[in-house]
């Protein structure tokens, strides 16, 4: 299993550390491999191995400029993973990428492309095509539907910091497909989404298999939240441009509906200045079922396409609806009308019109009960998700080996 980093720094990283832990734990020999330090306690307690790099990430690079080079290509990181995998058989051995972009490359999937042995690569972003990682111009804060890494991205300010992050992105991409061959060399990938896939599938090889499989939900089932009862709306997540907690606020403040913020981010100062809008800061998992049971509706209002949408699946299982931007992929697990409402991804009056159908008690009861039995008729517990896992597993070494034959 490889990752960025050995502790939860976003959700993919998270994932990581879940799936390793979980898989250990299901009876798999799991070595786990991440660039940046410190180790966190559920990897540490596992019964798997952990190598950690220690190295520096590249937000750091400001301040240790040896970092930006490492993040065009880990060399260290290659050689471990060489070393690790060169007694193990190939046939019966995995490499799961998840995160690589901030500190360990795609240098170690060369080594395991030489040397044999599968891989699967989690798309958890954009980062396989797009060199900023979302096809989103921040720039503009619209949508990008610019072929990646064409002359036309390329010479696009798009980038949320200046533009030679956006050429240094570039040349980390270009690197990526000439001396990583990634992603042309890799030929499982795992979506998490329907729209996730159709997005990056012209930009993965021909032969490719995309697996979908969405990411677990850590829920217990209890009784729906009372959302009728309830008058909280919540906004749970990062606060920052391409969220859309911007707009939700400008939009809710016009319309004289206050708004909990449950998150933080570069937007924060912005958003508590604006009437009627509260921001809490990031909650623990149990702090956020208890605003979960005391919430009406949540709002998902992304201006990117996302890849899974977690918040509204956590909503879900509490019997909370969700409105949700149509762009997004969390759109796919709202019934607009039934479980939910969508709206036109970034039109203020689209969003203020779903608003306002919530003062509705009946339609929001009503909602609410669709989204909680569509969520407990396919649940994603943590244990059918190792159990779907494995099976990607499998159909990947069955399948290269026949491609080897």
């Amino acid at each position: 299993m490889l990752n960025d980093y050995c502790h939860v720094q976003g959700g993919a990283s998270k994932v990581a550390i879940d799936e390793a832990v979980r898989l250990s734990r299901s009876g798999a020999r799991v070595i786990f491999v991440g660039a940046v330090g410190p180790v966190c306690a559920p990897l540490r307690d596992a019964p798997l191995t952990v190598h950690c790099l220690d190295q520096r990430e590249l937000l750091e690079a400001g301040r240790h400029p040896g970092a930006a080079l490492q993040a065009l290509w880990n060399g260290r990181a290659a050689r471990l993973v060489a070393d690790i995998l060169r007694p193990l058989p190939p046939d019966r051995t995995i490499v799961h990428l998840h995160g690589y972009t901030k500190a360990l490359t795609t240098a170690p999937v060369r080594v395991a492309d030489r040397m044999g042995v599968p891989v699967i690569c989690t798309l958890h972003d954009f980062f396989p095509a797009c060199p900023n990682g979302a096809f989103f111009n921040y720039q503009t804060a619209q949508p990008c539907t610019r072929a990646a890494l064409s002359r036309d991205c390329i010479t696009t300010r798009c980038d949320k910091r200046r533009h030679a992050h956006k050429l240094f992105r570039v040349a980390r991409g270009l690197i990526q497909r000439a001396a990583g061959r990634f992603p042309a060399s890799v030929a499982h990938y795992i979506a998490l989404s329907e729209r996730s896939a159709r997005i990056l599938s012209p930009y993965l090889p021909r032969q490719a298999q995309i697996h979908r499989l969405p990411n677990p939900v850590e829920a217990v089932r209890a009784v729906p939240a009372p959302v009728a009862l309830n008058d909280m709306i919540l906004y749970l997540g990062r606060l920052d441009e391409e969220k859309g907690g911007r707009m939700l606020a400008r939009v809710a403040a016009g319309m004289g509906l206050p708004i909990t913020f449950a998150g933080d981010g570069p937007l924060r100062a912005e958003i508590e200045a604006i009437p009627g809008m509260r921001v809490t800061g990031w909650l623990d998992s149990a702090d956020i079922q208890k605003l979960l049971s005391c919430t009406r509706c949540l709002v998902f209002p992304s201006l990117w396409y996302e890849t899974f949408g977690l918040t509204v699946a956590e909503a879900a299982a509490r019997g909370v609806p969700a409105i949700v931007s149509d762009i997004s992929a969390a759109a796919e697990r709202v019934r607009d009308g039934v479980s939910g409402w969508l709206f036109r991804s970034g039109d203020e009056a689209d969003l203020a019109r779903c608003l306002s159908l919530i003062a509705d008690d009946a339609a929001v009861q009503a909602a609410g009960l669709a989204a909680y039995t569509d969520f407990w008729a396919d649940s994603r517990s943590g244990d059918r998700h190792v159990a779907d896992l494995l099976s990607i597993y499998r159909a990947a070494v069955a399948r290269d080996a026949v491609a080897a034959a």
